[in-house]
């Protein structure tokens, strides 16, 4: 009995912090790196604790805003989803808040080791959490605050490597990558905020379906006008797994996997543009890896 007690209490843990969806931050952080160091044409000494730095910033940031979205939305799990760890009594708030706010503090802290740009970056991605867990359940604005705190990771694990001073030529790419992966984000959340439409309703609303293909329209369209045929191969792979995807929650309306599957793809988006920067075989297929280990951990906990 005490051990399935422990057991419950790990799974709910992690379920809290959605750790199902860290390769996907992961990701980010990778195509973010990548980029600073192109910038910085690799005229670095390749430190492998900033590297880690990197990656763990944003983890601890992302984890702890997931644990601060649990504490603040009690009162509505209550009525809605009572067996959640924290209406259930599994958890008391009081621990999930001081581990929101140890992992959000200790994330802010590294990413001004990084740099003091990043920690900005940092500051922006604390912002965006408050602001989304304090409003995401009033007002549909408060999507764009969700999508930012995501494309943050990309300059934060940049000006790691990139000083300020030397990144306004990587300005228009980063407002780029803000569209394509905002884009997907805000598709993925209005048709989960669509849940309760009919079939048909869901078939006539187009707008998240453009805006979940948007990574393909602005990221793989002006490479492939460059002369980067090479783009052509995951935009094949993004293009056929979302049109999966989306026929799929289309025609059974099941969200918690919609959402659960989209965000296990976010890799892919990375992938449209690490794909013709990739300086090596492995580093290029690491996005799908990192997309099947997040599918693989969903196995453990949930991902929302």
């Amino acid at each position: 009995m005490l051990y399935m007690r422990r057991r419950q209490a790990l799974v709910d843990l992690l379920a809290m912090s959605r750790f199902a969806n860290l390769p996907t931050v992961w990701s980010n952080a990778l195509l973010g790196g990548m980029l600073g160091l192109v910038f910085a044409k690799f005229d670095l000494l390749l430190d492998p604790l900033r590297f880690i730095q990197v990656f763990l910033s944003p983890s601890l940031l992302y984890l702890g805003g997931c644990f601060f979205n649990d504490w603040h939305d009690l009162d509505f799990d209550r009525k809605t989803r009572p067996d959640r760890p924290l209406p259930s009594g599994r958890w008391q708030r009081r621990t999930v808040f001081a581990l929101a706010g140890g992992l959000m503090a200790l994330g802010l802290i590294l990413s001004f080791f990084l740099s003091l740009a990043s920690g900005y970056c940092g500051l922006g991605i604390v912002g965006c959490i408050l602001v989304y867990t304090r409003w995401h359940k009033r007002s549909l604005v408060s999507l764009l605050f969700m999508a930012g705190a995501r494309v943050l990771i990309y300059p934060l694990a940049a000006l790691a490597f990139l000083p300020l001073t030397s990144a306004q030529e990587s300005i228009a790419l980063f407002v780029f990558l803000a569209l394509g992966m905002g884009g997907y984000i805000l598709g993925i959340s209005l048709s989960a905020r669509g849940e309760t439409a009919s079939k048909a309703e869901r078939r006539e609303n187009i707008l998240p379906v453009l805006l979940l293909i948007s990574p393909a329209i602005i990221f793989s369209a002006p490479l492939l006008t460059l002369g980067y045929t090479f783009a052509v191969i995951p935009l094949i792979f993004f293009i056929a797994l979302l049109a999966l995807i989306v026929r799929q929650f289309r025609s059974t309306g099941q969200i918690g996997r919609f959402v659960s599957y989209t965000l296990a793809m976010i890799p892919f988006v990375d992938w449209l543009i690490m794909a013709p920067l990739a300086p090596s075989l492995p580093i290029l297929l690491l996005p799908p890896i990192l997309a099947c280990l997040a599918l693989f951990l969903q196995r453990i906990a949930p991902a929302t």
